[in-house]
């Protein structure tokens, strides 16, 4: 017993430092959707509405897209205590995925896995970059695998017949999950289905001696999770307009490939659309298990050529091969069942949107992995001379560690700030201390330091620096005297005591006199971002 909480205070200890120390300061920039979390939790906080006058809605629509509403709402109460800043922005994801190994702890307790295999695992997701980096953002990603964790371990304690009250939470936890992140909304339902297939005898045994009260209540709960959810999906935009701008479908490399028409019957029978569509999905799923993503360059913190980390450490390569040796040769079909079901469940949703080999919405394949992990710990720790292996593995596990926090402390934010809206804070910040100065202020919505190639919502940055009351943005959608599109220097030059907040590429070409440059804002890699400057009165 005294091991096991020493086991717990280690993984709390390394998860919540790992995903909790300067949590405002990296990722280097709050982005648009954590902007979007933010403010919408701070306008519910005051008004019970969104930013678009929605009272208490069950999706929030906001940059470009509609959200899930978990994030939103557990974020109300971190606004009330902390206040509007990057550190509510983020608090939820860093604090839900401080706890998911904690929670993987027990779940794998409960899977049979012994006290040792279950706490090195655990402790491996605590250090696991692909979760670390997505828990210390606002990614509903991280808030949905939670539940999903924490679902799986009322299952299969209610399934170990621990508490007859696990099964309501079960059902709840999942819930959730389906509420909280778009890719669990797939896989959740698929791995519901393979849980009651697997253990059905013993679910009907169960059942049968559940008390009708809690049986009730389950599905009760059930009820209300599910009824507004089929509401939103077929009287709403919320969830179609999303599935619809992130889907395979969309593909611009797919829709180029596909028929017109057919130039033939052969060409009809064996090469048709549905075909096309079918390998071009196929090769997008395919690509999840491409070692270089796992292994590699799977986090995509650094362009190509340079240094970066897979969504597991390469140290991680062997534990794999011990863990899949292991689950070959057990006799434990269930759990064998269990991890090939998870393993070809996990990228399945993220396989079938836009976008090759996405680390945020491929989370759901961590539970395998988990698995895999520790049967390969657990195949370790039944060798013999396992202390000299111990201590090696150990070395070579800190050497992966410290290449991970040197790229994510240095080189990620060198490369990757513009794409987190660097820059946009700084303007908002001046914008709030000193737009009474003018008459209007124009703000670029598309800058990148290679090109006019992103595109941003700067209008959420002015609302979060200003702390503009929700009440007076709601209604008019207006933020004082500001509009926000590109410049256009040759025409805007002659409007009269104006700010424009112009990236590089906006007046390209154009001669700005110096005395008109208020200042200038770059990005981590020393390249200009964003040019203030004001008109002539």
């Amino acid at each position: 017993m005294k091991l096991k909480i020493y086991f717990l205070i280690t993984i709390v200890l390394i998860s919540f430092s790992f995903r909790f120390y300067k949590l405002s300061q990296y990722p280097v920039h709050l982005s648009m959707d954590e902007a979007a979390i933010v403010y919408n939790a701070y306008s519910i906080l005051r008004t019970g509405k969104d930013e678009w006058n929605k009272k208490f809605p069950l999706a929030f629509k906001s940059a470009g897209d509609y959200k899930a509403p978990v994030n939103v709402y557990l974020t109300v109460p971190i606004v009330k205590i902390f206040g509007l800043n990057e550190f509510s922005a983020r608090f939820v994801s860093a604090f839900l995925g401080s706890l998911t190994p904690i929670i993987l702890f027990f779940l794998l307790l409960e899977l049979g896995f012994t006290l040792i295999p279950s706490f090195l695992t655990s402790l491996w997701l605590a250090l696991l970059p692909w979760h670390i980096h997505f828990s210390r953002a606002s990614f509903e990603a991280i808030t949905g695998l939670f539940f999903a964790y924490i679902g799986l371990l009322f299952f299969y304690k209610w399934l170990n017949q621990k508490s007859k009250y696990f099964l309501p939470l079960f059902i709840s936890s999942f819930s959730l999950a389906v509420w909280s992140y778009h890719a669990e909304r797939l896989f959740i339902p698929l791995l519901s289905v393979f849980l009651i297939i697997f253990n059905h005898k013993k679910i009907k045994s169960l059942l049968a001696k559940t008390p009708k009260i809690i049986i009730f209540i389950t599905i009760i709960l059930f009820l209300l999770f599910s009824i507004p959810f089929v509401k939103l999906t077929f009287f709403s935009p919320a969830i179609t307009t999303r599935a619809a701008a992130t889907s395979i479908l969309k593909e611009p490399a797919l829709l180029l490939s596909l028929h017109q028409n057919y130039l033939s019957t052969k060409e009809y029978i064996f090469d048709n659309n549905l075909l096309k569509i079918f390998k071009f999905w196929l090769n997008k799923y395919l690509e999840y298990f491409d070692p270089r993503f796992i292994f590699w360059k799977g986090m995509q913190f650094t362009p190509p050529n340079y240094p970066d980390t897979g969504i597991l450490f390469i140290i991680d390569l062997l534990v794999v091969i011990l863990g899949a040796y292991k689950l070959f040769i057990s006799k434990n079909k269930n759990l064998n069942k269990l991890f090939i079901y998870l393993f070809l469940l996990g990228p399945l949703a993220a396989s079938l949107t836009m976008n090759h080999q996405h680390p945020l919405r491929a989370l759901t394949w961590i539970p395998a992995f988990s698995i895999l992990m520790a049967s390969g710990f657990s195949h370790i720790k039944n060798k013999p001379k396992i202390k000299k292996f111990s201590l090696v593995f150990l070395f070579i596990y800190l050497i992966n560690i410290l290449y991970f926090l040197n790229i994510y402390v240095y080189l990620f934010p060198h490369f990757q700030s513009e794409y987190w809206q660097y820059g946009y804070k700084e303007v908002g910040q001046y914008i709030c201390a000193n737009r009474q100065e003018y008459d209007q202020i124009m703000v670029t919505d598309t800058f990148g330091s290679q090109g006019p190639l992103n595109t941003g919502l700067p209008y959420l940055y002015i609302l979060l620096a200003c702390k503009m009351p929700p009440e007076d943005f709601q209604i008019s959608r207006k933020t004082y005297n500001i509009t926000y599109h590109r410049v256009d220097w040759k025409y805007d030059q002659y409007k009269k005591n104006m700010l424009i907040v112009a990236s590089p590429w906006d007046i390209l070409g154009d001669n700005i006199p110096s005395k008109n440059i208020l200042k200038e804002i770059y990005f981590r890699n020393n390249k200009k971002a964003f040019i203030l400057i004001k008109t002539d009165d």
